[in-house]
C-alpha cells in the first residue's frame, strides 16, 4: 500500500516518493505474509553487504579493519554489533548448557562433613554451597560474564593506547565485536571437546587454548585497528592482551572469593587455587 502519510512517523509523502525524508521507512508499505516473513528473516541474516553471515566472513579474515570502519563512520554497511553480540553470547550460553561437563549440584565433600566442630562444618557447607551457586552462574550466564567482562578489559585497552585517537566508548564497541567472534571458538570447538573428553586431563588444557586463541585474536584485531607496522608496537598490543585477561581474571575471582567466604579470609581462595 502507498500511503499519503509515513505509517512510521506521520509525515507527509509526495507521490512516487520511495522512502520517508524524516525516519527512512519505505514508503510502499504491504501486510506482513509467511513468505514475506521468510524473506525478511534471511535477508537480515544473509544481506550481501550488511548480512550477520558478512560480519562474521569479516570478522574472521580482517577484524581490525571492520572495528577501524565502523569507528570511523561507515556503519550503514555492517550487522549491528550490539545485535551480533547479543546474537552470538546467546549461541554460547546454548552450547555451554548443551556439553556441560560437571554436575549442576555437586555433593558435599566428605572431608566437610567429617569436620568435628558442629558451627565450622557449617561454616564449610554454606561455603561449598556458595561455590557451587558461583560455578553454576559462571556456566550459566556467559552471557551476563561477558557482558561485565568487556567495559573492564576495554577500560585496560583505552588506558595503554589513549592516544590512537579512540575513546572508550569506541574501544567498548571494538571489544563487543572481538569477544563475540573469540568465543565462537568456545561454543563450536571447545565445549564439545570438553564433553568429549569429560573426565581426562586435557580439558584444562582446551580452556587454556581458548584463552590462548582469545589472545592471539585481540593481538592481530587491535593491530588492524592501529594500523601498526613496528614490531615493538605489535608486541605491546599483546602484552595488553594478555594483561587484560588477567585484570578480568582477578577482577572475577576476587568477587568470586568475597562472596564465596564472605568474611575477610577470602584472599584465602587463592591460596587453595594454587594448591
Amino acid at each position: 500500500m502507498h500511503s499519503t502519510n509515513c505509517l512510521n512517523c506521520g509525515t507527509g509523502l509526495e507521490f512516487n516518493q520511495q522512502f520517508c525524508s524524516h525516519c527512512g521507512q519505505r514508503a510502499d508499505t504491504h501486510r506482513l505474509t509467511i513468505r514475506h516473513f521468510f524473506h525478511e528473516f534471511f535477508h537480515a541474516f544473509t544481506h550481501a553487504d550488511k548480512g550477520i553471515f558478512h560480519l562474521l566472513a569479516d570478522l574472521a579474515t580482517k577484524p581490525g579493519v571492520v572495528a577501524r570502519n565502523y569507528l570511523t563512520g561507515k556503519r550503514k554497511s555492517y550487522f549491528n554489533p550490539f545485535t551480533f553480540f547479543l546474537i552470538m553470547m546467546g549461541i554460547f550460553v546454548i552450547s555451554n548448557k548443551m556439553f556441560r561437563t560437571e554436575r549442576t549440584d555437586a555433593v558435599v565433600p566428605k572431608e566437610i562433613l567429617a569436620i568435628p566442630n558442629i558451627q565450622q562444618r557449617e561454616g564449610a557447607i554454606a561455603m561449598f554451597e556458595r561455590g557451587n551457586r558461583v560455578s553454576n552462574f559462571m556456566k550459566n550466564n556467559g552471557n551476563v560474564v561477558s557482558m561485565i567482562a568487556i567495559p573492564l578489559m576495554a577500560f585496560v585497552f583505552w588506558i595503554f593506547f589513549r592516544r590512537k585517537n579512540f575513546n572508550y566508548a569506541e574501544h567498548l564497541t571494538a571489544n563487543l565485536m572481538f569477544t563475540a567472534f573469540a568465543n565462537i571458538v568456545f561454543t563450536l570447538l571447545i565445549f564439545p571437546l570438553q564433553k568429549l573428553m569429560q573426565g581426562s586431563g586435557y580439558v584444562p588444557l582446551l580452556t587454556l587454548f581458548g584463552l590462548i586463541f582469545q589472545v592471539a585474536y585481540f593481538s592481530w584485531a587491535y593491530n588492524g585497528l592501529f594500523q601498526v607496522r613496528s614490531a615493538a608496537g605489535k608486541f605491546e598490543i599483546i602484552g595488553v592482551s594478555i594483561l587484560s585477561i588477567l585484570v578480568w581474571s582477578l577482577f572475577s575471582m576476587t568477587l568470586m572469593a568475597i562472596y564465596i567466604y564472605q568474611s575477610w579470609n577470602f584472599y584465602q581462595f587463592f591460596g587453595r587455587m594454587i594448591r
